[in-house]
This record gives structure tokens, sequence and C-alpha cells, in this order.
């Protein structure tokens, strides 16, 4: 008997969306690793300065990171809630809404980690430069987990694991370079 050939083969069951949870949150890679990248270049963009972090340069910072993942977040909410309600041919419910609004305030969950360790480092008086070049190295740090996890869910090898890390972390600076080219 001849194999099948790939048009006859039945096409690979999809995986199930992954949700990982870290203190009772539970977060979607997708938006995740999306919302690293914008607030990265965000990042990127601002020019901090090198006088050290104040009340009010630290809102500045807040305002920066929590800026640009609000409107991602109200963006994607409002898309997805237009995209449900063609889907569905009817008028979303209260229960559709809250659904919509929980699943994209995960793009808002990235600011947190970088707010906190704003904090932290104001407390230790460092600049604004050098808080913003922190947090831009855990989000490289960042797209490096995520291209490890990538190859890990795919059953890759650990040097492909590592290959997969290496490359997201330096698309994820190009994306950056980019950015950065086109707004100085």
């Amino acid at each position: 008997m001849s194999e099948p050939t790939p048009a006859t083969q039945a096409p690979a069951p999809a995986r199930q969306e992954i949700k990982l949870t870290f203190l009772g949150l539970a977060f979607d890679p997708h938006r995740v690793i999306y919302s690293t990248i914008i607030l990265m270049t965000a990042l990127a963009i601002y020019d901090e300065g090198t006088d050290r972090l104040g009340v009010s340069a630290m809102a500045t910072i807040f305002g920066i990171i929590a800026g640009p993942l609000f409107a991602l977040t109200m963006a994607h909410a409002f898309s997805d809630a237009l995209d449900l309600q063609i889907k569905l041919g009817r008028r979303l419910s209260g229960r559709d809404r809250r659904r919509l609004l929980g699943s994209n305030l995960e793009y808002m969950y990235i600011g947190i980690p970088p707010m906190a360790l704003a904090l932290v480092l104001t407390l230790a008086n460092l600049s604004a430069d050098t808080v913003i070049v922190i947090v831009e190295i855990l989000g490289v740090v960042s797209l490096f987990f995520w291209g490890v996890f990538a190859a890990r869910q795919a059953n890759l090898g650990r040097w492909n694991q590592f290959n997969f890390g290496f490359g997201y972390s330096v698309m994820g600076l190009v994306v950056i370079g980019i950015e950065l080219v086109l707004t100085h």
C-alpha cells in the first residue's frame, strides 16, 4: 500500500490556545509578545535624558509605558468587539463585552513589571537613561524566552531552542532599530 500524499492526508489537528498563568493572571503568548514589542519601541523613541529620576520623570516613564499599551488594548478591544458582533450577527451582551475586556487587558499586563522595576530603580537613584536601558534589556531577554518557548512547543532540541531564542531577540532589536531610524 502506498503512503498517503500530502493532499490526501488529514490536516494536523489545531493546537489548543495556550494560556500561561502567573500570579493569578492568564497570559496569551501572542498578546504578551506583541505588547512587549510595542513597549520596547515606545521606550526606544523616548528621549529620557541623563537626569536622576524624580517624581516628574517617573510619571513620564509610567505614561510612556502605559500610554501605548492602553492604546493597543483599546484598539484590539474595539476591533474584537466589531469582529465578534459581525460573526455572531447580533448585539453584544454584557457578558460578551466583559469577556472581550478581560482578554484585551492582557496587553496591559506587560506594563506592570517595567513600572515596578522603574519604581525600584528610582529608589536606587538611577538616571532615567539607565532605567530605560535596563527595561529594554529585559524586553530583549523576554523575546529570547518566547523564542525558546516556541521552539520547545515545536519539540525542537536544545540547540534549536537557543537558536530560536537568539533569532527572535535579534528580530525584536531590528524592529526597535527601524523605529529609531524612522523617528530620529
